[in-house]
């Protein structure tokens, strides 16, 4: 991997920006990638995920791409199909992949869900685009945590949105019978439930690790735990590195 800084012209003008001496990612913002490479790297987000050395890895919320980076950092050979829906995300996604010489990742240009839709209405947030979200009403709990660090008209800042009309579609049309599925790592903003009633009977018989962000509203972490464990998953659950307690986000690990 180069360790030379990307030129934004290579990207239609998305810019990159260094997370340390050598290594650098495009995104649309920086104060959001500097936190989410914190997380992920640092923070221990994904510590439990174990994969063999050929595995195959959905990364549905694959945003700007370093869960990805992360599994072809661990496991060179693997093979991953990662879905993002925003369009600013998506190059910088698709930017990242190509400059980072990722091979074997197959990206996805939609949103996943239980059923198939097209137009479905999203809120994209350019200043923290990894909040981007189907459902806006559920952003509360983030609001008041920042409320204690941020003046009011910088949370409005960051919150203010714009309508983004995208693609959705189930998992297991993207799906083969017989494909043995090593890890499924969701972060999809509130539509966790969602991917998940997206994944035919069969298929979930071919997934052994699943890995999501849950924020705990109107009883979802339950109904994700009992969900996966009904497919023969064993959860397990702890908070979300970095979070508030107050914002009630969990990281839920669940294997065979």
């Amino acid at each position: 991997m180069s360790a030379t800084q990307p030129h934004p012209d290579d990207t239609l003008g998305i810019e990159a920006f260094e997370v340390r001496p050598g290594l650098s990612f495009f995104a649309p913002s920086e104060h959001e990638l500097k936190w989410q490479y914190e997380e992920i790297f640092a923070g221990g987000g994904y510590e439990e995920i174990t994969l063999p050395e050929q595995a195959f890895v959905i990364d549905a919320g694959a945003n700007i791409g370093l869960f990805s980076y992360l599994v072809k950092q661990l496991r060179p050979d693997a093979r991953i199909h990662a879905f993002e829906p925003m369009p600013d995300t998506l190059r910088a996604l698709r930017a990242n992949i190509a400059y980072h010489r990722l091979d074997g990742v197959e990206i996805e240009a939609c949103a996943l869900g239980a059923t198939r839709e097209e137009g479905a209405r999203f809120t994209y947030y350019p200043s923290l685009p990894a909040n981007s979200t189907r459902y806006p009403d559920e952003k509360d709990l983030q609001k008041r945590a920042l409320a204690e660090v941020l003046p009011p008209e910088e949370i409005e800042l960051q919150y203010t949105g714009r309508p983004v009309d995208v693609r959705v579609e189930r998992l297991s049309s993207h799906l083969k019978p017989d494909r043995v599925i090593d890890l499924l790592k969701v972060d999809v903003e509130g539509a966790e439930l969602e991917v998940l009633h997206g994944i035919d009977p069969g298929h979930w018989a071919l997934v052994r690790q699943v890995v999501l962000e849950v924020q705990d509203l109107d009883d979802r972490l339950a109904q994700v735990c009992d969900l996966v464990g009904r497919h023969g998953l064993a959860p397990q659950v702890r908070p979300s590195p970095m979070i508030p307690e107050s914002v009630r986000t969990f990281m839920v690990h669940a294997a065979r």
